[in-house]
Order: structure tokens, then C-alpha cells, then sequence
């Protein structure tokens, strides 16, 4: 009885690989991987494939092309034959051995993908494999046809500075008011930074002498100082900030002025 010319083999189990994405590169090593071996073929025969590394990558558009190294052991009654070899799968082509299967790119939404051989190497054949042939044809090679579910990791969320345009004074009075900022500062993040205006005889311009000056913020954002002229020396310092949000990191702004 001669063997099909093609058959199309389903897993009679979970195949499983673990590996890790760097960008749109894919490692599957082979201590990552479960390949349950196939019973019950053509004229009762089996097959059990030995794990090794895969590699490939995918693009922005789901593309999908790996390169497999197998070590198959194909066993029929009493003869065994292993192969050997690599192969290119993809999943945009057919798979023109076995039937026409056709690849589908990976969609990020359900993780499906399918992956084709395109290269048809013959691989390195070992044991009775002439033997074999009558539970499986070998003469055309081996066509390779895979579907599955491929999970990637998160891409990791893309933070960019968070920024706003300050208009503050050019100085501030010894003594009288001094409009340190005409409204609220708003950052390209829709988010209102917060003022704080401390000042001091000290260059560092901490504290809050009300003898030296006082500050008022008006529900608009108006920030304005008065100084009350009893500093010989006085240095105000005024800060703006706001915490990280979603997709940008924290604000911060630093305005100091030495008043003479």
C-alpha cells in the first residue's frame, strides 16, 4: 500500500513555546518547548519531534517569519528514520507540499497567527527510512504548516516631558507688588501646576518672612508678591509643579529673583 502524498497532521496536544520579544525580534529556545508526540498516523505509525532553538521576527504589520531546526524521529512497526534539518516558515506564502495551506499575519487583537514553509530543503535522513515510505511518503521532503496563538509582551508606554510656556516678571520691587505670574500655567498634559513663591536674605530663597513680604494667589492663577522694603538684601524664588500623569513624567520649574 503506498503512502498519501500529503498529509495534514493535528496536534494530539498543547504545543507550547516560551521565548522573549526584543522589539520585533522572536528567541524560542529549545527548553521553552512542548512538542507531544503523534500517534495513530498512516498504518499506525508516530512521530516526535525534538525541541530546538527558533528564531524569527514580527513586523508593524503582523508579518510573521521564523527559522526552525527539527530533529523528527518518524517510527512505522519496526523501522524508525529520523530527519534532520532546517526550514523558513512564513506567514505570508503556501505551502505548496501539503495542499495549499496558506499563512495569515499575526493579528495583535487575538494573537492568531499561521506559518508556512517556504524553503524545502531536504532534510538529512538517518535509520530505515526507506522502510518508512509505506507509512509515509518522504520522496518530496517535508512541508511545514503551523497555527497558533502568539502573546507579546507590552510595549512598554511611551513618556514623554511634560512642558508648559511660563511668563513671569522680569524683576521684582523692593517695595509694592510685583505680578509674578498674570494666570495659571498649564502644561501640555491639560494639568495645572502648582505655584509656591518663598523668598529669604539667603540665596537659597527658603522661607517666608511676612515681615519681608507676603504672596496672593487669585482662583485664576495670579500670583503676586508684595515686598515691604525692610530687606536690604532679599532673594524671592517662585515653583511650579505638577505630578506625572499618563504618558508624561513630572513638571517642574524654577524661576529666581534677586531684588535690589
Amino acid at each position: 500500500m503506498a503512502a498519501p502524498s500529503y498529509t495534514y497532521i493535528t496536534s494530539q496536544g498543547a504545543v507550547a513555546w516560551k521565548g522573549t520579544a526584543t522589539g520585533g525580534a522572536l528567541s524560542f529556545p529549545a527548553s521553552g518547548q512542548t512538542w507531544p508526540a503523534l500517534t495513530n498516523l498512516f498504518l499506525g505509525a508516530s512521530r516526535t519531534t525534538t525541541p530546538k532553538d527558533v528564531t524569527g521576527t514580527v513586523d508593524s504589520n503582523g508579518k510573521v517569519d521564523l527559522t526552525l531546526s527539527y530533529d523528527t524521529l518518524i517510527k512505522a512497526g519496526a523501522n524508525q528514520c529520523t530527519l534532520t534539518g532546517t526550514v523558513a516558515l512564513s506567514s505570508q506564502g503556501t505551502e505548496k507540499l501539503g495542499g495549499q495551506a496558506v499563512g495569515k499575519d499575526w493579528d495583535p487583537a487575538t494573537g492568531q497567527f499561521a506559518v508556512v514553509s517556504t524553503s524545502y530543503t531536504a532534510p538529512a535522513a538517518t535509520g530505515s527510512c526507506l522502510l518508512v515510505n509505506a507509512a509515509c511518503d518522504l520522496s518530496k521532503g517535508m512541508g511545514w504548516y503551523l497555527t497558533g496563538t502568539l502573546t507579546l509582551p507590552s510595549a512598554p508606554p511611551v513618556i514623554q516631558e511634560q512642558t508648559a510656556t511660563v511668563k513671569v516678571a522680569k524683576k521684582v520691587k523692593r517695595n509694592g507688588k510685583t505680578v509674578l505670574l498674570r494666570k495659571a500655567v498649564v502644561t501640555n498634559s491639560d494639568q495645572k501646576a502648582t505655584p509656591t513663591v518663598t523668598w529669604s536674605t539667603k540665596k537659597k530663597a527658603k522661607g517666608r518672612n511676612l515681615k519681608l513680604a507676603a504672596v496672593k494667589t487669585s482662583k485664576t492663577g495670579k500670583v503676586t508678591l508684595r515686598t515691604t522694603g525692610k530687606a536690604t538684601k532679599l532673594y524671592v524664588k517662585l515653583s511650579l509643579k505638577a505630578p506625572a500623569t499618563t504618558g508624561y513624567e513630572a513638571y517642574s520649574y524654577t524661576k529666581k529673583w534677586a531684588v535690589r
